[in-house]
């Protein structure tokens, strides 16, 4: 009798020691580089993520546009020389070119050729035969259709577009962080519910070992205590795959380096809390969270980009007005000895030959507006639809959260009656096995379930500004 009640005693001790493993340790670990928060994992990824990366130099590339752009309004100038030397002179003038094929002509010629050798000079007049030209020019633009206005505006949109984006990948990139970390910390919990029923087991399988022999227990207790030691060990052997997987997923996810071999290393703290807030306490408006997202902001951009294009299509056929300024050194053989100059230019054109061809492509910009103008109402009420399919899986994690933990405190309670049943002598060490396996498999599912909501939480939370 003496034994009987000492293989109580035991039993019940393994059974509180598995229930404090299923608590899980009080982790007070050092942050080092194998400890990995929700929030490092995050900023990890933020960091190392390619998408980001280029997000980033997308951002950089449209200010650089932008200043490109804005240097339109500055005077273009320019730098040029020329010269040149011809084998004979660009231009041979005789007397019968200044005075005509007559009379008069022939006479003039006729005395030029004979006094023209005595003199030492050619019977005829020569010029041009070498020169140069070199100077600068300014051209300022003064009114070009409000291209060069419309051009800078536009440059903008490009950089807030940018902008926007990185933004819709930093979304996307946090989301699938808390995905993949979520999934482990399940991962996590149900080796903390098999570690637990390991150590219970461990001990009863001890225990049941003596009180076989004893005549205490049935072989059929022992025989079921034998099946769930080859269950327990078969599940440890796919939670030990699938969570060098999830951890593997994880870290590539964030961008970190690391060594397989290392894997087993890496620790992530428990990210689930007392305090979870409820659906209704982070409930907005769907139409004020889709209004700030960036998908429906880039809409917006893309009707202004638009109406854009039609008003570059209009600069085109408007008047150009610029006004310059030509300085420089030009010297030609014959004609002068050198000298500087300078010369203030202006230009005036208005391309009348393209008004009914620009007429025309004004009104498919209108069309084009008209469409960016639809696909944006119809994309946005998309938006609000998806916004309230979250809302509707965040309340319906909500649900199977609360049943899995009314089921988890249930089971709790059954399992402590079933321990006071067996200290007193009236159940068997099956029946104590049983209503533990029932608390092992309701906290699974309380891990799964808090690891599905705190997803869905992160989804919805992650649209709201």
């Amino acid at each position: 009798m003496k034994r009987h009640k000492l293989l109580l005693k035991t039993v019940v001790a393994a059974a509180g020691l598995a229930a404090a493993v299923l608590a899980g340790p009080n982790l007070d670990a050092q942050e080092n580089d194998y400890v990995l928060t929700l929030e490092k994992c995050q900023q990890v990824a933020l960091d190392n993520n390619n998408s980001l990366k280029n997000s980033r130099l997308d951002i950089k590339a449209a200010k650089a546009k932008k200043s490109e752009v804005f240097t339109n309004y500055f005077p273009v100038i320019s730098v040029s020389g020329f010269a040149f030397h011809s084998l004979d002179y660009q231009f041979k003038i005789d007397m019968n070119d200044l005075f005509g094929e007559g009379e008069f002509g022939n006479m003039m010629q006729a005395m030029w050729e004979g006094i023209a050798p005595e003199l030492g000079t050619s019977t005829s007049f020569n010029f041009l035969r070498y020169g140069q030209r070199y100077g600068a020019l300014a051209i300022q633009p003064v009114f070009m259709g409000g291209r060069i206005v419309n051009g800078n505006a536009y440059a903008k949109l490009g950089i807030k577009a940018a902008e926007l984006k990185s933004g819709l990948s930093r979304r996307n990139t946090l989301e699938e962080v808390d995905r993949n970390y979520f999934f482990v910390v399940a991962l996590i919990e149900k080796q903390k519910t098999l570690n637990a029923l390991q150590a219970l087991v461990d001990t009863l399988d001890r225990i049941s070992k003596v009180a076989y022999e004893e005549g205490v227990i049935l072989k059929a207790d022992r025989m079921l205590l034998e099946n769930k030691m080859i269950e327990l060990q078969n599940g440890k052997v796919k939670l030990r795959g699938g969570m060098r997987l999830a951890k593997m997923n994880l870290l590539s996810t964030i961008g970190l380096k690391f060594k397989t071999t290392e894997l087993d290393k890496y620790e992530f703290p428990d990210a689930s809390t007392t305090q979870i807030p409820s659906p209704e306490s982070v409930y907005v408006d769907e139409e004020k969270v889709v209004a700030q997202m960036e998908e429906s902001q880039l809409l917006e951009l893309q009707i202004e980009a638009k109406k854009f294009d039609k008003k570059m299509t209009l600069g085109s056929v408007l008047p150009q007005v610029g006004v310059g300024f030509t300085y420089g050194y030009t010297q030609l053989n014959g004609l002068n000895k050198g000298r500087w100059n300078g010369t203030i230019i202006a230009a005036f054109s208005v391309p009348i030959t393209d008004w009914a061809k620009s007429s025309f492509k004004m009104q498919q910009n209108q069309v084009a507006i008209e469409k960016a103008t639809n696909d944006r109402n119809h994309l946005m009420d998309m938006l609000i639809l998806q916004q309230r399919k979250f809302y509707l899986e965040l309340t319906s994690a909500w649900d199977a959260l609360e049943l899995a933990r009314s089921q988890k405190e249930y089971n709790a309670y059954l399992y402590e009656q079933a321990k006071n049943n067996f200290e007193a002598g009236y159940t068997t060490i099956s029946d104590l096995l049983q209503a533990y396996s029932n608390v092992a498999m309701v906290n699974e599912n309380y891990c799964n379930a808090l690891s599905d909501y705190l997803t869905a939480l992160q989804v919805y939370k992650g649209r709201i500004k």
